[in-house]
């Protein structure tokens, strides 16, 4: 059953494609299962030359600490690009949250999220709230699964730009998730997550994301990942599309 609630979620995520960036399903939203502080780092780079020019390159970092029913994490990924000499992409984005578990499938989370991302008119967007988590499967044999809601107060400032006149939003939205993992065996690994934002004046101007990751252990510190974003806003900043769709493939290390 959870396979096929998995299984919809990528499907949702490889249909027609301005997403914030989600924070990693694998190493930040499932459960730790060893104590202390654990570091995960990914790097890719891309480039042409000739017929096309292009280069690029995208770095996203975890710093996870668990002690006893509390775990915190601090993740940043940055991402830029050139195409023909000309940058297409400057992202960057931070989220910090803590988790307490204060009974056997329930817990509750406060967070904070910094993002600009001028390509898609962010210049800043700035985010705090919190809510409460509950265990769906416990994260011991094939699957795990959570659920989250809550809510969060976001302040946005707009890049002008001709022919457009919003400039700001400042406004509660709720924050509900789904999180989900299968295991095939000790080496591979599928996890997905889905969240929905409705604004709490207009639940119509609501956000859609969802990403999807798959990950093959290579080694005690080593995995191959192939990763998939997808985002759907129903209400964007004027002269921003309504839909955004991201992946990536490389290694991810653990130390």
């Amino acid at each position: 059953m959870v396979f096929r609630f998995m299984a919809m979620l990528l499907a949702l995520v490889l249909g027609p494609t301005v997403a914030s960036a989600i924070v990693n399903v694998d190493q930040a939203m499932l459960d730790p299962e060893q104590e202390g502080l654990t570091h995960f780092g990914n790097l890719s780079l891309d480039g042409a030359r000739g017929n096309t020019n292009k280069q690029a390159v995208k770095a996203d970092w975890l710093s996870r600490y668990r002690r006893g029913q509390n775990t915190d994490f601090l993740y940043a990924e940055y991402s830029f690009g050139k195409s023909s000499g000309r940058t297409d992409a400057n992202r960057l984005f931070a989220h910090l949250r803590h988790r307490t578990q204060f009974a056997e499938r329930w817990a509750w989370e406060l967070f904070g999220q910094y993002g600009r991302d001028p390509f898609a008119r962010l210049a800043l967007r700035v985010l705090t709230g919190g809510g409460l988590r509950y265990v769906l499967t416990e994260p011991t044999g094939e699957n795990a699964a959570y659920v989250g809601l809550g809510a969060f107060h976001e302040w946005e400032r707009l890049s002008p730009q001709i022919g457009t006149t919003d400039r700001r939003s400042n406004l509660p939205r709720l924050n509900g998730y789904l999180v989900l993992e299968h295991r095939f065996n000790a080496q591979v690994r599928l996890n997905a997550i889905a969240y929905f934002q409705p604004a709490v004046r207009d639940p119509a101007d609501y956000r859609l994301l969802a990403q999807g990751c798959l990950k093959i252990r290579m080694n005690e510190h080593l995995d191959w990942q192939v990763r998939l974003d997808y985002g759907f806003d129903a209400r964007p900043p004027q002269a921003v599309k309504s839909s955004d769709l991201r992946y990536s493939a490389g290694l991810s290390l653990q130390f």
